[in-house]
């Protein structure tokens, strides 16, 4: 036997003729100088994703007492497999679970309390991390975190002892959190502030109101998950809502059940500010589930929360943050992490958020300038346009583009450019004006927008201009009669804009109002909305449709977020129509 001080042979947990089993030849590797990264990205593939569940039992054990001998790399390895492993059993993932899988993670948490004196702070916040999530009731090992967080100089180490502290408390079943964790809470770093109010929770602060206020989930998973959809349901119809819907959710954003888990979390992030009341119930999830962490940073978002800020900062780099926009008083702090990603796996996205950022994104205007001769051209230059004259660095680059000069390379890593004229053209020559202040480039490229019957990409650039763009009312008007909702709408604007003719823009934009009618709100009626909006007094018909959306006490579109949107612009509009 071969064995891993488990009976059973390595050949036969790894299911293969004696002789040709692989583990043993990987452990040794793994202390052998100069193969152990070779040997652990094996390790780390077949245990993740391949091996069977009693075979990493086995695998697990030998590890652990090879510990001692490992170097950082594989020692932060054999720590994150714990986490990951630990994960897999609590979200329910199918064959995690294994006879002595839980007995050999106890070991590995036990482990990992050892290794938090090690020097290197990286596998220190492994070890905090697997403790994390492996979550046994070890008082020793509570004892091991509250020695190392009075001494831990890094801050993001400190952060993760934190969190993994509240775990263990309340995996001890403690009552209220201990007097130790208080000095974090006022601690000048935000991380670790919001650490420390996450561990407080965890272990007991918001038990009791919890208990008070949450509904018990209970039946199958099926009769769980159909609870949070009904209660979602109930959420995003009514703006008083029965009681108890968001107390059932809140229950199943706790549920050992991934899936009613996961439609909870949905729910919370479009939650909008009728999540403030429950803000503290979010935190404690800050940690547990990356792939919903962005959930609930949105929620934050929605209610202005300052925990929102170092949460994200802590997730940004993560595989699963997909926020679409960020706040843009947060551009200081969160633009480092942004322009990282901008070179990276992440452009569009970020495009997008320093798109609507505007001048508050100007720290980016040079990388924004290197994406003009790539695949990304388009939406760089309308991040610059937004941004204005404080990028005025990329005008000459603008105007090529804008000129037809220079066409972007069409793939990354390619010199391939497309011998047709760039699609681009028209939002390069807007964001020259935007720059400059020059209209000269943006009106030759919408001559030639209208004149080939491409005028809707433009309709909101010649708005902008008003009437700068004058000469062009004669080819709008035909467009207010436009099979398309989005040109009748984007011609409306650019008419009352170009011309000052608010009655004609008002009789094309009101019909566009009907889907008011069936409690309906998409992004079009939004538009509308402002533009009348925008248009002041003459457009005073709509004030009667617009103040029965105040009072409703059914939601519009299906969706909290979007009903808050729709009734801040409604708001908005009523005050300039008087």
């Amino acid at each position: 036997m071969s064995g891993s001080g488990a009976e059973t042979p390595w050949h036969v947990l790894e299911k293969v003729r004696e002789g040709q089993e692989e583990i043993p030849g990987l452990l040794r590797g793994l202390v052998t100088p100069g193969s152990g990264r070779v040997a652990w990205s094996e390790f780390d593939h077949r245990l993740r994703w391949s091996d069977p569940p009693e075979l990493v039992v086995a695998v697990l054990r030998r590890l652990l007492d090879m510990l001692p001998r490992l170097d950082e790399a594989c020692r932060t390895g054999v720590l994150r497999l714990i986490a990951d492993r630990a994960v897999m059993i609590r979200v329910g993932s199918p064959g995690a679970e294994a006879p002595g899988m839980a007995q050999v993670l106890a070991e590995g948490q036990r482990a990992a309390a050892e290794l938090l004196a090690a020097s290197s702070a990286e596998v220190r916040s492994y070890a905090a991390r697997a403790i994390e999530q492996v979550r046994a009731a070890d008082p020793a090992t509570l004892e091991a975190l509250r020695r190392r967080a009075a001494v831990e100089a890094d801050l993001a180490t400190l952060g993760r002892l934190l969190i993994a502290a509240g775990e263990v408390l309340a995996a001890l079943g403690a009552s209220r959190p201990p007097g130790w964790l208080d000095p974090w809470l006022g601690h000048s770093d935000p991380h670790v502030r919001l650490a420390a109010r996450s561990a407080r929770l965890t272990s007991g602060e918001a038990t009791a109101s919890a208990a008070a206020t949450a509904v018990s989930l209970t039946g199958n998973s099926d009769a769980r998950r159909a609870a949070v959809k009904e209660a979602g349901a109930r959420l995003r119809t009514w703006r008083v809502p029965p009681d108890g819907a968001w107390e059932t959710v809140l229950a199943g954003l706790a549920d050992d059940d991934l899936l009613t888990s996961c439609e909870a979390h949905g729910i919370v992030a479009r939650g909008g500010s009728a999540v403030a009341p429950y803000a503290d119930h979010l935190v404690p999830f800050r940690c547990r589930e990356s792939r919903r962490a962005d959930h609930l940073v949105q929620a934050l978002m929605g209610i202005g929360d300052p925990l929102a800020l170092p949460w994200y900062l802590r997730l940004a780099d993560g595989p699963w943050m997909e926020v679409e926009s960020l706040p843009a008083e947060w551009a200081p702090s969160v633009m480092p992490a942004l322009l990282v990603q901008l070179a990276g796996r992440r452009t569009e996205r970020v495009l997008r958020i320093l798109t609507g950022w505007g001048p508050a994104a100007a720290p980016a205007v040079p990388d924004l300038m290197g994406l003009l001769d790539s695949p990304h051209a388009r939406a760089a230059a309308g991040a610059l346009g937004r941004i204005g004259p404080a990028a005025i660095d990329a005008a000459d680059l603008l105007a090529a583009l804008a000129k037809g000069d220079l066409r972007p390379r069409r793939f990354a890593g390619s010199e391939y450019r497309e011998p047709r004229r760039w699609h681009g053209v028209q939002t390069a020559a807007w964001a020259y004006w935007r720059v400059t202040g020059d209209p000269g480039p943006a009106l030759d490229a919408f001559d030639g927008a209208i004149r080939g019957g491409l005028a809707r990409p433009v309709l909101s650039h010649l708005a902008e201009l008003g009437p700068l763009a004058a000469g062009y009312a004669d080819a709008l008007r035909p467009l207010l009669g436009s099979l398309g909702e989005w040109t009748r709408v984007g011609a409306a604007e650019a008419w009352w804009r170009l011309t000052g003719d608010a009655e004609t823009a008002v009789a094309t934009l009101l019909p566009e109002l009907r889907p008011l009618a069936e409690h309906r709100a998409g992004p079009l009626v939004l538009r509308v909305i402002s533009a009348l909006g925008a248009i002041g007094r003459p457009a005073a018909a709509a004030a009667p449709l617009l103040a029965e959306v105040i009072v409703s006490e059914r939601r519009y579109g299906g969706d909290i977020v979007r009903d808050e949107e729709l009734c801040r612009v409604v708001r908005t509009a009523l005050a300039a129509l008087g």
